[in-house]
């Protein structure tokens, strides 16, 4: 479970700084992808239909454009109620795209794609320090001496819930604090055992034991580890719950 824990720590870390490194290059070639500035001539008036507003004062508007043609041959279309027909303008270009005012920096697409990449890393980042601060634990940890629970089998949930107990699958196993040690772990509460029969220490294939007695190892944010044992002459087994 400590190996186990450790792998996990350096996967998530690993994704973690490629996230990192992902938003930084989105960012750095939006700024290095700049536009150029071009001198484009009006060759024709025109207007055209497009929907403006905010959400609830969204309309159509009729707004008026120009043709231009740039000193290379380039053809586009500017919204502009000044520019007129032999006109020369200014204008900015990037991608093939004209426009009045400079497009070059960090649009709201980069700006969106990088914070979000940099919220999957600050995520994945706290997963890892968990399976970090988890595997030290485990290895340091005495089971003897760890805070003890005891778990009693709720058959009356795992024979209502089929989908809990089904040949050759995981069982799901719902388990009730009977007794605890740790005040993290109240009595009465209820977890989750999930179990393989094919992997599990004990034979699960015909009888579930009613009793577990357990020892926290750790409990952290998203799940708890504990050694599990169904008699007191058992060796005990790790699992989470």
């Amino acid at each position: 479970m400590a190996r186990h824990s450790l792998v996990v720590a350096v996967v998530t870390a690993l994704l973690a700084v490629g996230c990192l490194a992902a938003g930084a290059l989105a960012v750095v070639r939006a700024v290095q992808d700049s536009a150029e500035r071009v001198t484009v001539t009006v060759t024709e008036e025109g207007t055209h239909r497009e929907r403006r507003g905010g959400r609830r004062s969204r309309h159509w508007a009729q707004v008026r454009h120009v043709e231009v043609v740039a000193e290379d041959g380039t053809t586009g279309r500017l919204d502009s109620d000044d520019l007129a027909v032999g006109d020369t303008a200014e204008v900015w270009r990037r991608d093939g795209e004209l426009s009045l005012a400079d497009p070059s920096g960090v649009g709201l697409g980069e700006a969106v794609l990088a914070g979000g990449l940099a919220v999957t890393a600050l995520a994945l980042g706290a997963v890892g320090i968990g399976s970090a601060r988890r595997a030290t634990r485990l290895r340091r940890t005495d089971v003897e001496s760890a805070p003890r629970i005891l778990l009693a089998l709720d058959r009356a949930k795992l024979a209502a819930e089929p989908d809990r107990r089904q040949p050759g699958r995981v069982l799901r196993l719902p388990l009730r604090v009977v007794e605890s040690t740790d005040p993290r772990i109240p009595v009465d509460s209820t977890e989750d055992l999930v179990v393989s029969p094919q992997t599990a220490p004990i034979d699960l294939t015909t009888v579930v034991p009613d009793r577990w007695e357990g020892r926290v190892l750790h409990r952290g944010a998203l799940m708890k580890v504990v050694a599990l044992r169904t008699r007191p002459d058992d060796p005990w087994w790790v699992s989470d719950l």
